[in-house]
């Protein structure tokens, strides 16, 4: 047995953010504790993300900053408190905006690797950049996990240890400290919820991530997965058959053992939606796997020197000199302009109309509320004739043009959630129209159906549809959602 013990490399991957954290900076008289202010912050912005405080800024890091050292009575310029907000957010150069970066060794593969993470990324929901909004950051998993560890709950221990603890301070009456703990348990099963539905897009766009996701690969079989959360769900019941023996309390201490059950209900209710959906995933993965083995054949060819610049620039050429700075300033600024990633436009459509009690309760219901369950094909079909009319008359689609369509006909829209998926999947990727097409691609299916009605849609049998987003154009501006400017068309020839 070697001296550097298997898992030396998951293990340092939990101690150096701790280790980083506040250091490389230069703020005066704050060098001594900007390891504890920058903790402190954490602290703060992650209590405030439990509660759905929206109020989780730069802007406000610098302020809880600000309280930080006026009660610690250490006397300093805004500039170091601003220096000290930007090395949490930021390694080195704040205007680079970098991602930290240490290198770490890995005990199998005997070499040093690069590991990259950090403290505090953006918060897509509560940004709301569209209206001008400032950035409204969240705690990474990196960041969550180091408050787990100061409280000696390691996340190798995983859920079940968390609960105990939680479980132990009921036992005890110490509904306080319980309330905490109950936050942490929601917030380690909203990461897992959103952890479960990220994979479950991963798999639809690119099924080969089955085989080379290592930690997926890696985790217990479908009889172990029910087996836990069985025991998890039992050591929940244990909790609450406590409830009953602390009516006789006081008031205030009955108060707060009420609210501390309200948030364990909570928690039981968002555990049961993350087994559905990874049991869900585990469905998906077994029909995948035995019913559409070709998926796994398919790799990604798309390359900027062959797709962008022979294909398209050198190909089509620019209309003038600004068009090439602006395809090539992001590729070399050092201020990167924010884009959106792929799998952002997957949730364009945003339910701007629910309850506070929704997002608590229900996280499948946040998603779902203006989409019926059924998927009604007839009716798709027949919304969907106006766009493919629009590819034989013109050769293209923009989605600003559903801004026009009557309040009838949005209703009938917004009935069947497969309508802006299918519309997100021809924005995201590239595809060629083929009949009768026996995998699981809903564009292909749409397009055989739509055949069968009439055959003049057979014209564009073998014809390539492509996407691409047009700042000159409408987005989709429902009260229901928001989706940027995408344009699909028929590639010519």
């Amino acid at each position: 047995m070697g001296v550097i013990e298997s898992g030396f490399f998951d293990r340092m991957k939990k101690i150096e953010p701790i280790r980083m954290l506040g250091t490389g900076m230069d703020v005066g008289e704050l060098n001594e504790f900007s390891h504890e202010i920058s903790f402190l912050i954490l602290l703060n912005i992650f209590r405030r993300e439990l509660t759905e405080n929206p109020n989780r800024t730069r802007t406000d890091m610098i302020h809880i900053a600000e309280e930080i050292v006026m009660d610690m009575g250490i006397e300093t310029s805004k500039e170091n408190i601003e220096r000290v907000v930007d090395g949490t957010l930021w390694y080195r150069e704040p205007s680079r905006q970098e991602n930290f970066s240490t290198t770490i060794y890995n005990e199998e593969t005997e070499n040093r690797e690069e590991y990259i993470f950090r403290y505090l990324v953006a918060d897509r929901e509560h940004s709301h950049w569209e209206e001008g909004g400032s950035t409204v950051y969240m705690l990474t998993e990196e960041s969550q996990e180091m408050i787990f560890i100061t409280r000696e709950i390691l996340e190798e221990f995983g859920f079940d240890v968390e609960q105990f603890y939680t479980l132990q301070l009921i036992k005890t009456g110490n509904f306080t400290k319980a309330k905490g703990s109950v936050d942490n348990l929601i917030a380690r099963v909203r990461t897992l919820i959103k952890r479960e539905k990220d994979y479950k897009q991963d798999m639809i766009r690119d099924p080969q991530v089955i085989f080379f996701d290592r930690r997926r690969n890696a985790r217990k079989t479908e009889e172990e997965i029910k087996k836990q959360f069985e025991d998890e769900q039992s050591v929940f019941e244990d909790m609450f058959s406590w409830k009953s023996r602390y009516e006789s309390l006081p008031d205030d201490k009955r108060y707060e053992a009420e609210m501390m059950f309200q948030n364990l209900e909570k928690a039981r209710v968002l555990h049961d939606n993350l087994a559905k959906i990874v049991m869900e995933n585990i469905a998906y993965e077994m029909e995948v796997r035995v019913k559409y083995p070709e998926s796994f054949w398919k790799t990604s060819n798309i390359s900027f020197k062959k797709d962008i610049w022979q294909n398209t620039i050198v190909k089509n050429g620019l209309r003038n000199f600004e068009q090439l700075e602006l395809v090539l300033a992001p590729l070399f600024s050092p201020q990167v302009e924010f884009i959106y990633p792929l799998n952002w436009a997957w949730e364009e459509q945003m339910v701007k109309t629910y309850t506070q009690e929704i997002i608590e309760y229900d996280e499948e219901e946040e998603e779902e509320d203006w989409f019926t369950e059924e998927t009604d094909w007839e009716l798709i079909a027949r919304l969907w004739i106006g766009i493919f009319d629009s590819f034989l008359e013109k050769s293209y689609f923009s989605i600003g043009e559903l801004n026009n369509i009557s309040t009838d006909e949005k209703e009938k829209w917004l009935s069947q959630r497969e309508n802006i998926e299918l519309f997100m999947m021809f924005a995201i990727s590239e595809v060629i129209l083929v009949e009768d097409f026996e995998g699981i691609d809903e564009r292909l299916k749409l397009f055989s159906l739509l055949c069968e009605k009439d055959e003049k849609y057979r014209v564009l049998h073998k014809k390539k549809i492509k996407s691409k987003i047009e700042i000159d154009k409408e987005p989709l501006l429902w009260e229901e959602m928001h989706i940027s400017p995408y344009t699909i068309y028929l590639e010519e020839a």
